[in-house]
């Protein structure tokens, strides 16, 4: 028997190794574990492990200082290095230090029991003809290229020979996609940044691959931090049904196991290679409807697709709404209000292409009041809309989406902020100009052009700066004048209604009763009977 000593920091992966070869028939025994190149260090003076496999990345030491060492203190100990960066140099570095092998994360259970056939070999000093398939790194990198762009449809389908090259076949009738994601909201952010994001990508894929891959057939990978995985088997419903089963238990096992949860979305079954980016779409679709029912559980398209929501429901964020939200002055209370807003949204709709056809009309009205305010270069900052759009369309998560509008909005609201100086005086600016031009036709769109702002945002800044709307402003200062003239000089009451901007004398005197609570004429003669009693 030959000793192994497993070197990781994350528990998840040093137990799932163990496990892998626990239950091989190869001549090893697992002696130990260690968190970092350190801990491993003092185990291996006791111990004097045969073979020690060791992750890259680990604090205080990491997977090549300790390959380092050993190349200088215990020479005889073979190492080999795990990592989940698909990187050259760390590849060469570790070969320099004399590893054996190098494999990458999630670790395939194949590729280990080679590596450590080899080893075996090396330590038995027996003879290495042994027909040992072996997928290399940029083999494994291939395969999930080819991967990639068949549920993507960025594929020839004709191309038979790079499946074959590559090792991939679906000989049975059916292929179902599945999509795993990891529920972000169930991670926190210390635990999540304090780690590499992917190796919690790869310790899902570990699963998926145990799971669902080994019982059925199939193939998974990663892609743009989704678990993948397209299964081949017979198109049935007994098949629909043991991969709902399968998701069911890995959703379990995950929390169970590592205190976090994720979600399973699946699509329906095709029939040829050409049809999967079909299922691939359906199971994002599918994925979507964690938006409203939240994560920690298997969708399945069909079920997701039978979901409608009449448009007449929709709680509507319109441009009045979001001007206001930009006019206030605390920017952490706008956000917590686009937040409330947005996970609102998600409670109260039942399908996701309405919240996400709302979200899009939020973001685009922002776009328009960027523009309005020139700031828009500033707030998309080097993206396009387009791309922002299409952002929000892939986030299926509710928090995160809730999240990323919050920052959206709060950046649109710090860059006018920082333009306060701009605003408070277009505001001022039409003031003085409705204290010149009152008898002049004026509305709220030739104002805007003034100052070039949108009339909407106008408005919403005359209700934050003043208190008052843009008409109000404009009667208080008609009115005000038709005061002055009321007592100050003989003026027939109708001049006076023309001159200070009514239409008539009837709006006139409605407008001036409303304002002052009696008719001009009232008003006229109380105040000259008080300012001459005799």
């Amino acid at each position: 028997m030959y000793n192994v000593l497993i070197v990781d920091d994350e528990m998840i992966f040093r137990k799932g190794i163990t496990h892998l070869i626990h239950e091989s028939n190869l001549e090893w025994t697992v002696i130990g574990e260690a968190r970092d190149g350190l801990e491993a260090l003092e185990m291996i003076q006791s111990q004097r492990p045969h073979l020690v496999i060791t992750d890259i990345r680990m604090p205080r030491m990491d997977g090549i200082q300790l390959q380092a060492t050993l190349a200088e203190q215990y020479p005889t100990i073979r190492c080999i290095v795990l990592s989940g960066h698909n990187d050259f140099e760390y590849a060469r570095s570790s070969i320099r230090s004399g590893a054996r092998d190098y494999l990458l994360k999630p670790v395939n259970k194949e590729e280990l029991y080679t590596a450590l056939c080899k080893v075996e070999a090396e330590l038995s000093k027996e003879s290495e003809s042994q027909s040992v398939v072996e997928h290399t790194p940029s083999q494994q990198v291939i395969r999930q290229q080819l991967l990639s762009s068949l549920i993507h449809g960025n594929i020839a389908y004709d191309e038979g020979e790079l499946f074959d090259q590559a090792s991939i076949s679906f000989p049975h009738n059916g292929i179902y996609c599945l999509i795993v994601q990891l529920d972000r909201d169930s991670v926190t952010e210390q635990r999540y940044r304090q780690n590499d994001p992917e190796l919690f990508f790869l310790y899902i894929q570990q699963f998926v691959r145990e799971m669902i891959i080994e019982p059925l057939q199939g193939y998974t990978f990663i892609d743009h931090h989704k678990v993948i995985a397209l299964i081949n088997s017979d198109r049935s419903e007994a098949t629909a049904q043991q991969i709902r089963s399968l998701s069911g238990q890995l959703i379990r096992t995950i929390k169970r196991i590592s205190q976090m949860t994720v979600t399973i979305g699946i699509g329906g079954g095709v029939d040829d290679l050409e049809s999967v980016p079909k299922s691939y779409r359906e199971a994002e679709t599918a994925l979507l409807c964690r938006l409203i029912s939240g994560g920690d559980q298997v969708l399945v398209y069909e079920s997701s697709a039978t979901n409608t929501m009449p448009l007449s429901r929709l709680q509507a964020a319109d441009r009045h709404f979001l001007e206001q939200l930009l006019a206030q002055e605390n920017g952490q209370e706008l956000t917590r209000q686009v937040q409330a807003f947005i996970e609102r949204l998600c409670r109260q709709m039942n399908h996701p292409e309405v919240i996400q056809q709302q979200i899009c009309k939020i973001l685009l009205e922002c776009y328009e009041i960027a523009l309005d305010y020139k700031v828009l270069s500033e707030w998309l900052n080097k993206q396009d809309m387009g791309m922002i759009l299409q952002h929000v369309l892939l986030i299926n998560e509710r928090q995160q989406l809730a999240q990323y509008c919050g920052e959206l909005l709060y950046s649109l609201y710090d860059l006018i902020q920082r333009k306060e100086g701009h605003v408070i005086h277009a505001v001022d600016q039409v003031v003085r100009y409705l204290e010149e031009h009152y008898a002049e036709p004026i509305t709220l769109s030739l104002m805007a052009e003034k100052v070039y702002l949108n009339a909407s945002y106008l408005s919403s800044l005359f209700k934050h700066r003043l208190g008052h709307s843009f008409v109000e402003v404009l009667t208080e200062i008609r009115i005000r004048e038709a005061i002055k003239r009321l007592i100050h000089t003989d003026e027939k009451i109708a001049t006076i209604a023309y001159d200070t901007g009514f239409v008539n004398i009837r709006h006139f005197n409605r407008v001036f009763k409303t304002e002052t609570g009696t008719t001009p004429k009232q008003y006229r003669d109380s105040r000259r009977h008080y300012q001459h009693p005799v």
